[in-house]
């Protein structure tokens, strides 16, 4: 809980202790008169959220007492006391249960600022709309190394882009302030772009895009429309993702079937991901604008978490301008047949602690299949995999900071914080040594310096230049 939500619950539970002691005192009707102003001070401050509800209406409930005249028996006391101390323990209960969470702070030397951009591509017709007809939008988010300023934290997600459920994550701050001043010392800076898990969105890896730019990294997370979750656009639209389920639960479909499915949609994603990039090189040429030689687009890389890493190594196989890619935890299919010479990889791996499920055959057939066609490319043509043990699917996602709970978190044995901070090494490590020539300690040492991750090296193709010659 937040410093204010703490003060809040505490003059709740002292307010109702005092009732049922029958010792308050007479300036006790002060004491929720400031519980009440506290109270708006945090919804002013903090933002509300539906955690504390009962805790408002435990406030709401000592307000009404103190505007009346209590009587002194045993049973009204109670009868004021005790609901309201339920209540503040609900509100308690359900902060841990999912509490307002904080993300891991950027390690780099730059200040990290946020913006967020709407395109429209005139070139490609929507086939995923109602209309059929519209042409395709795409919201983007970038992080980027800022200058020192006072702009505001911006929030983990937007109100119009959360459900009920989820609500409570829009007041949650990140460590980026919004459209905060470009950085100047050092640029331009490479862009990476970033593709979220299918179903999911932009902000999923919030942890290590933070952590990209504070090291000075322009990056670039694209909502993909109609997969995305949810994506509320400048005109007050929210298009809800209707991707298929076929992905996330193939043992009620085939092989063949979740090849198509996967295939088709990856072909849209790497459309998706050349035309942000080229918007970007655009805005980079704009004389007198804030982004005006910022932005280096000729050594870019792509990085995704689940199918967003296929769409990473299937654009890096089809973009000159993009020189390596990241994916972590997700099948390649498609996306690592393209794949060639001077296109470093590095492949993340979790390495689950529970035992496979006997009756996964399509996904057990799926993942052979992938896994096999992983390692004849890094025996091709070079790269890295990390595994990591003790990790799920979704640890290299923000999901594990959601819950200490595994129902709602989805993370593995170890720790969010460890998942996380390996990542964030070794995927900053990667563009280091890939787009800026760099050559990390932590890419050569063996064993590495985290007990729980492997990184296996092949050596064929992974000495990347980073000239403008191609691929």
């Amino acid at each position: 809980m937040r410093l204010l939500e703490i003060i809040l619950v505490s003059m709740i539970v002292g307010a109702a202790i005092l009732l049922l002691l029958d010792r308050w005192p007479r300036s006790w009707r002060v004491i929720v008169a400031i519980a009440f102003l506290t109270a708006v001070f945090h919804v002013q401050v903090e933002g509300q959220h539906w955690q504390m509800y009962p805790a408002y209406a435990a406030l709401g409930i000592l307000f009404f007492a103190a505007s009346k005249s209590i009587r002194s028996g045993v049973r009204h006391r109670r009868i004021i006391a005790w609901p309201t101390l339920l209540l503040a323990a609900a509100s308690v209960l359900l902060s841990i249960i999912l509490p307002i969470f904080s993300l891991p702070k950027p390690t780099g030397s730059y200040p990290v600022g946020t913006s967020v951009l709407y395109f429209k591509d005139p070139t490609r017709i929507e086939d995923a709309g109602p209309a059929g007809d519209s042409e395709r939008e795409l919201k983007v988010q970038l992080w980027y190394p800022a200058q020192a300023s006072p702009y505001r934290l911006a929030r983990y997600r937007e109100p119009r882009e959360a459900n009920a459920f989820s609500s409570y994550q829009s007041v949650i701050l990140t460590h980026s302030r919004r459209d905060a001043p470009v950085a100047l010392a050092s640029a331009p800076f490479p862009v990476i772009l970033l593709n979220h898990g299918w179903q999911g969105r932009r902000t999923n890896d919030t942890f290590l895009a933070e952590e990209l730019a504070s090291h000075g990294y322009i990056v670039a997370s694209i909502d993909h429309t109609y997969n995305a979750n949810m994506v509320a656009f400048p005109d007050g639209r929210v298009v809800r993702g209707n991707a298929s389920n076929e992905i996330d639960d193939p043992e009620h479909s085939t092989q063949e079937r979740v090849r198509a499915i996967w295939d088709k949609e990856l072909v849209k994603w790497v459309a998706d991901q050349r035309f942000v990039l080229d918007r970007l090189e655009q805005m980079n040429r704009l004389v007198g604008t804030a982004w005006f030689g910022r932005m280096d687009t000729n050594h870019a890389g792509a990085l995704g978490h689940s199918f967003g890493g296929a769409a990473a190594t299937a654009v890096c196989a089809e973009d000159y301008r993009i020189h390596s890619s990241v994916n972590m935890d997700g099948w390649f299919f498609s996306a690592i047949r393209e794949r060639g010479r001077n296109q470093p990889l590095l492949a993340l791996e979790a390495e689950s602690a529970q035992p496979p499920d006997p009756n996964a055959k399509v996904e057990a057939a799926l993942d052979a299949t992938d896994f096999a066609d992983l390692k004849t490319s890094l025996n091709s043509f070079g790269g890295y995999m990390l595994t990591v043990k003790g990790a799920e699917h979704e640890d290299f996602t923000d999901q594990p900071l959601v819950s200490p709970l595994r129902y709602f978190s989805h993370r593995g044995t170890l720790s969010a914080q460890r998942v996380q901070e390996i990542a964030r090494t070794y995927v900053l490590a990667f563009f280091d040594k890939t787009l800026r020539g760099k050559d990390p300690e932590v890419l050569r040492e063996s064993p590495g310096p985290y007990s729980e991750a492997l990184l296996e090296r092949w050596p064929a193709g992974i000495e990347l230049s980073t000239n403008l010659n191609g691929k």
